[in-house]
């Protein structure tokens, strides 16, 4: 059976929904202090596909949507010509259900019986060709016409398509709509709850990473401390004089000054801390957004201690949070 859009209507594989998801809900690490149920979670994954399909007194429609990860909202629709006219209400009906995302939206229609094409007989313009053909064989031009050589004639034959109403065509169509979003969002969903594991997982290891670093942080000082001295004893064999100590301790403090992270820990440990809260969050509304600028502050806090802490140790871990923070950001980037 072929629809208006000329392709068959047949139903494809069906839509198979991986475990990875649930079994990734197993590895979140119970440091992350998060409990997350799969049913009342509220983070989705942008990356999904739902189909529908139903019989309706206008006709048999099938409902499949694709989404990907995008930064904005971006719709595309593919139909058949005669549901153009409900076009921009479906778009607007999607919008309000998925507010992320490429999405891409497919419907196919196949009427019903009173909805099928109807192929009309143009009477009289048939009698006018049938006269000028008269005309022309009394005129000496040989040969009779048949009947397939004049319905091939311009105008006799007339195809119309049923005239559908748009808001009977939306009543019909919605619900269908409606079902094929439901069936988008329990495999997003379930694509969330492997995402909501992974970073889990990933905020624990940086917590780690940062308790490390703070431990150490009282260290530089001390670090810095001996290698000025040990370098001073060094210059003062050679110059066979004693420098001030009180300048020693002047450059110790300036330096302590300089390098002292506690500021940027103390505001990494928050933005870890409502990092985590967002993942554990139930309100519904979309969190990609906040989570993509919470990564851009865990960037500039990293980016600021490799600058500031000259201590190889620190620098280490430092560059560990950093590659961390670039796992959170590529799957940032398929949250809604």
């Amino acid at each position: 059976m072929k629809g208006l859009s000329g392709e068959p209507i047949s139903d494809p594989d069906p839509n198979c929904i991986g475990q990875q998801g649930i079994q990734g809900l197993n590895q979140i690490s119970p440091e992350s202090g998060l409990e997350i149920s799969m049913v009342q979670s509220s983070i989705k994954s942008m990356t999904g596909y739902g189909r529908s399909q139903g019989a309706t007194p206008l006709g048999n429609f099938i409902v499949e949507l694709k989404t990907v990860n995008n930064r904005y909202r971006d719709i595309s629709i593919s139909m058949p010509h005669d549901l153009n006219l409900i076009e921009t209400r479906i778009r607007n009906h999607l919008s309000e259900k998925i507010p992320r995302g490429k999405v891409d939206c497919r419907i196919r229609f196949q009427p019903g019986e009173k909805g099928q094409p109807e192929v009309r007989v143009n009477m009289v313009l048939a009698e006018a060709y049938i006269q000028a053909i008269r005309q022309l064989l009394k005129a000496g031009v040989h040969g009779e016409p048949t009947v397939e050589q004049v319905s091939r004639l311009p105008g006799i034959l007339e195809v119309t398509s049923a005239e559908l109403d748009e808001d009977g065509l939306l009543k019909n169509l919605v619900p269908l709509l409606d079902q094929a979003v439901d069936s988008l969002d329990t495999q997003r969903q379930v694509e969330g709850e492997a995402l909501i594991a992974q970073l889990a997982e990933i905020i624990d290891d940086m917590r780690r990473l940062v308790s490390g670093i703070d431990e150490n942080k009282h260290r530089i000082v001390e670090r810095y401390r001996k290698r000025l001295r040990d370098r001073i004893a060094e210059l003062e064999d050679q110059l066979k004089m004693k420098l001030d100590p009180g300048r020693i301790e002047m450059e110790v403090a300036i330096y302590a000054d300089k390098a002292d992270i506690s500021e940027e820990l103390v505001r990494l440990n928050a933005h870890m801390d409502r990092f985590s809260s967002l993942l554990s969050d139930q309100d519904p509304s979309p969190k990609g957004k906040n989570m993509d600028f919470l990564v851009q502050e865990f960037v500039r806090e990293v980016n600021t201690i490799c600058s500031k802490a000259r201590d190889t140790r620190v620098i280490s871990s430092a560059v560990e949070l950093k590659s961390d923070v670039e796992r959170i950001r590529e799957q940032v980037q398929n949250i809604q």
